[in-house]
């Protein structure tokens, strides 16, 4: 039996619009009634995903920043931080790329310089709590990962060049055309799939999850139920145990709604 559903949200449980249907706060009742838990996994800062459902907030778990942080609503119980001297070198790596923004990501709050304030409508997509700086030293924080945005909308050209130059034990992954992220190599969704498994005591077996991007690849190597997106990129697919209905047709909510009505019957 299925004790744990996770989603992602991009490309996934949110629509184009980044939307979703009001009706998932019926099937979240009922999946609370059956006993299963409900998590939310992104690359996204926890209080953006937190505000995001304001009625169950603190019912919801959270793997956040690709895994870097977890949270059962705001009662944390995982953080992985990078050290200083790491987040330094990467920052010297980035001066070769004035045209990206970087996006320093923290357990507080997410850092931007203040050369890339034009962009404050594109970081409140993605960022509740955030601080335009002067320096790196300005930060006080735990750092969790880093996040980059090209306004150009292709990420993928630069990947190559900038994994060659990140310290030793990173690694840069893309999410969709216009941001891709850096942290330790051992850190993704499926690592803290594994730790939120873990703390619940879950099998593999007993977890479902939904995708679409390869920051979804471990999360979904990570359990039984694999479900891609019809949207979803094909390397995704392939590893999917049911391709499902694209983001745009609520995908994941129907097929929990399928779920439910398949468990009212056993």
């Amino acid at each position: 039996m299925i004790k744990l559903i996770a989603t992602d949200m991009d490309g996934t449980f949110l629509d184009s619009s980044k939307q979703f249907d009001e009706r998932f706060y019926t099937v979240f009742q009922k999946l609370k009634e059956k006993g299963i838990v409900f998590v939310i996994a992104s690359g996204n800062q926890f209080l953006h995903l937190y505000n995001t459902f304001p009625s169950i907030c603190d019912e919801l778990y959270y793997i956040a920043e690709n895994g870097a942080f977890i949270s059962h609503g705001k009662k944390s119980f995982y953080s992985s931080t990078m050290e200083m001297s790491i987040v330094y070198d990467i920052m010297n790596i980035f001066k070769k790329y004035p045209q990206l923004m970087v996006v320093i990501c923290g357990e507080k709050r997410a850092y931007i310089h203040r050369n890339y304030s034009l962009y404050k409508d594109e970081i409140e997509k993605h960022y509740d709590a955030y601080q335009f700086i002067d320096n790196i030293d300005e930060i006080d924080d735990g750092i969790l990962k880093f996040s980059i945005h090209d306004p150009n909308y292709h990420v993928e050209q630069y990947v190559e060049d900038i994994q060659k130059d990140l310290p030793q034990g990173m690694k840069i992954l893309t999410s969709g055309n216009e941001w891709m992220d850096i942290q330790y190599t051992h850190i993704h969704k499926g690592s803290g799939m594994i730790h939120l498994q873990n703390h619940l005591h879950f099998s593999r077996d007993e977890c479902a999850a939904f995708g679409d991007q390869m920051n979804d690849y471990e999360l979904l190597k990570n359990v039984k139920y694999a479900y891609a997106m019809d949207n979803a990129v094909e390397t995704i697919k392939d590893i999917a145990y049911e391709v499902v209905h694209s983001n745009d047709e609520q995908g994941v909510i129907l097929k929990i709604e399928e779920l439910l009505e398949n468990m009212s019957k056993e």
